[in-house]
């Protein structure tokens, strides 16, 4: 009797250690089914926010950072009032903005560059200009993006500076590689311009 009763203790304390072990382990399980993620990991896709002033103005700039395409969004600010919010489709990441007053007039223009995806990594802007009444489109050369055979391969960098939009590429000559440029570097700089209800950029003559 007393044999019987040792094993089937034993047996009891070898079911109970081994629950409390399975209990431990098994945690993980209902936890990733809850939708929680470990420490470290990452929640969402990571986010291009930024906010930048002009004098009273100031704008918010959102895109989320995935997709070949995708959709920014932009608020517009005077003060405390919201002067305008709205989306553009933009290709590729968006890899910087900035806020300037290149045609002097005392209203601020946003400008959004991005970089294609791609080894390419063709780079574009998109640019507005923010008045009291209205929001006014600026328009890009039409040889923004010049034909291969003068050596343009992507590869842009663009900024402001001194009231002229900067742009530098490399230049490839015949046989580089996409990722060896032996052609040194093309600088253009652009003035604003009114043209027609909205403004363009336009290649500063050097």
């Amino acid at each position: 009797m007393n044999v019987k009763l040792c094993c089937l203790s034993i047996c009891m304390a070898g079911l109970l250690q081994s629950a409390q072990v399975n209990w431990q382990h098994g945690s993980i399980g209902p936890t990733r089914q809850l939708g929680l993620i470990p420490v470290g990991a990452a929640t969402m896709d990571d986010q291009y926010d930024r906010e930048l002033q002009f004098n009273i103005y100031r704008f918010l700039v959102s895109a989320p950072d995935s997709g070949r395409v995708r959709t920014v969004t932009i608020k517009a600010y005077r003060g405390e009032l919201l002067l305008t919010k709205f989306t553009v489709r933009v290709d590729g990441a968006v890899s910087g903005t900035d806020v300037a007053d290149l045609d002097g007039n005392r209203f601020p223009e946003l400008y959004l560059f991005s970089t294609s995806d791609g080894s390419g990594s063709f780079g574009r802007v998109y640019a507005w200009q923010f008045m009291p009444e209205r929001k006014a489109d600026i328009s890009l050369p039409r040889n923004w993006l010049p034909e291969p055979v003068q050596g343009y391969m992507g590869h842009d960098s663009l900024w402001v500076e001194n009231n002229l939009l900067c742009r530098r590429y490399p230049i490839y000559q015949a046989g580089d590689a996409n990722a060896t440029s032996s052609g040194g570097y093309r600088l253009m700089r652009y003035q604003l311009k009114p043209a027609g209800t909205g403004y363009a950029l336009t290649a500063k003559q050097e």
